[in-house]
């Protein structure tokens, strides 16, 4: 009868929490008054925190591709390539009597949202024709951010650029030479003629007549950012939306002869069908020599920093070993309130700043990740999407992750602590396993700084 009416509190405390915060945007950081006036506060709860390397993560059907280079001087060199496959726009295409290509344009749409890390500087991408087929309309082949793919070494497209994902473009309309239309922020790579003409024009009709016969042929594209032209710079990340259906795409402007023999112009579009599969993130991850693989070969089961890092980078596993001493605290304790919170270390370089949000999951009895209570919606502790927090607030250099009710079901054993994990992406999200290119560098357990360590913040009452 006691743990039932602990539970009953315990639940109009969040909800009551969730109704009076008056700042969303600050979730996770937010404390409703009553429970400061009317809890105790315990931060001696021991944390131990050990870095893991990451698996590596489906890198397809994902809302955006990944293309850069960085070169970090604690976590190393990470390259981030893009390979896509072009798809026909229907079946059966046909350039017509006589087609003279004018020039193709591969269009890559920057994503909506946070589209760049890094360094805002001028990069160069190159572009390479793939040795093997990515498309496939009879089977969704799921690829891994680990496999490598074989490219041809001849480059087919070129581009310096700088990463203007703020500003839309103005494009002149290819059939009418005096008008222009107004696009979304792109970045538009110019292919080589010739290579257009032989690979995609001249292609017969049977070549022409699907998607599959194309790709086939075809193969697909692989980006790269030039690292030879970046020099002693930080480079960065940067993010596309090939999920979109026609947003990237390649543009072919051509003319043909028509019915009355003479010269017409159109152009056609072979759109990147990236929720199709058919655009794919190749990570490599160079770390010889870094502080971030000195962490991740350390035997120890608590460490001083913690160097957690996207792209299939790094996670954290998180112990809480004497969760049963709160016992200690008063003879029925109600955790009102439960906060784990990380410090981060300032960064090295300025250009590469620390993750907007870190993510947590649990273990579960299969030792598959499972949401935490405060996360899963069919949980009657659900927080609601975002007020988990684990927001990074730059002026203070924290993550605060509110972890109420996962706490509450540790303190009570309501399922074994096999586990607790803090990741860059939510695993329960497929789309967005690529959204977090950056890193941190945080301080774990063993760290000697009170104020910065690891701590699990508990508010509780003793429920006399």
């Amino acid at each position: 009868m006691k743990l039932r009416n602990i539970d009953l509190l315990t639940l109009l405390i969040s909800l009551f929490t969730l109704g009076s915060c008056n700042n969303p945007d600050g979730v996770g950081l937010d404390i409703d008054p009553d429970i400061l006036l009317n809890s105790s506060v315990d931060s001696s709860t021991t944390v131990l925190t050990k870095l893991i390397k990451e698996d590596s993560v489906v890198s397809n059907y994902t809302e955006r591709s990944i293309l850069g280079y960085m070169n970090d001087n604690e976590f190393g060199k990470t390259t981030s390539n893009i390979v896509v496959a072009l798809t026909l726009p229907s079946s059966n295409v046909s350039f017509g009597i006589n087609p003279i290509l004018d020039s193709a344009v591969l269009v890559m749409t920057y994503s909506n949202s946070a589209p760049l890390y890094g360094d805002s500087i001028k990069y160069k991408v190159n572009i390479n024709q793939l040795n093997e087929t990515l498309y496939s309309s009879t089977k969704q082949k799921v690829y891994y951010t680990n496999k490598e793919w074989n490219a041809n070494t001849t480059v087919v497209g070129s581009k310096e650029f700088f990463p203007a994902y703020k500003d839309s473009l103005n494009i002149k309309l290819y059939k009418y030479k005096d008008s222009t239309i107004k696009v979304v922020p792109q970045l538009r790579i110019p292919l080589n003629n010739q290579f257009v003409i032989d690979n995609i024009i001249h292609l017969d009709s049977a070549t022409l007549s699907t998607s599959q016969a194309f790709a086939d042929h075809f193969k697909g594209l692989r980006l790269s950012i030039d690292k030879n032209a970046l020099g002693s710079q930080d480079g960065g990340a940067i993010s596309f939306d090939t999920y979109t259906d026609g947003a990237s795409r390649l543009e072919i402007y051509y003319r043909y002869t028509n019915s009355e023999n003479k010269q017409d112009t159109t152009s056609i579009s072979l759109p990147i069908a990236g929720s199709l599969g058919t655009a794919v993130t190749e990570v490599k991850w160079d770390n010889a020599g870094t502080p971030a693989l000195a962490a991740l070969q350390s035997p120890a089961n608590n460490q001083e920093k913690l160097y957690i890092k996207g792209l299939a980078g790094t996670k954290i596993k998180v112990d809480f070993p004497n969760l049963s001493d709160l016992k200690k605290l008063g003879s029925n304790i109600a955790i009102n309130r439960a906060e784990l919170i990380f410090t981060a270390e300032e960064p090295q370089q300025t250009s590469l700043k620390p993750l907007s949000q870190l993510r947590i999951y649990r273990w579960d009895l299969a030792h598959q990740p499972a949401l935490i209570p405060d996360e899963n919606s069919s949980d009657p502790r659900y927080l609601g999407t975002g007020f988990v927090g684990g927001i990074y607030n730059s002026p203070k250099k924290i993550y605060v992750i509110n972890v109420t009710g996962y706490i509450q079901d540790l303190f009570r054993n309501k399922y074994p602590n096999d586990g607790t994990y803090i990741t860059t992406y939510d695993f329960y999200g497929k789309t967005g396993r690529l959204n977090a290119p950056g890193r941190s560098v945080l301080f774990g357990g063993a760290s000697n700084s009170v104020s910065q360590k690891v701590k699990l913040k508990i508010y509780y009452s003793d429920l006399k």
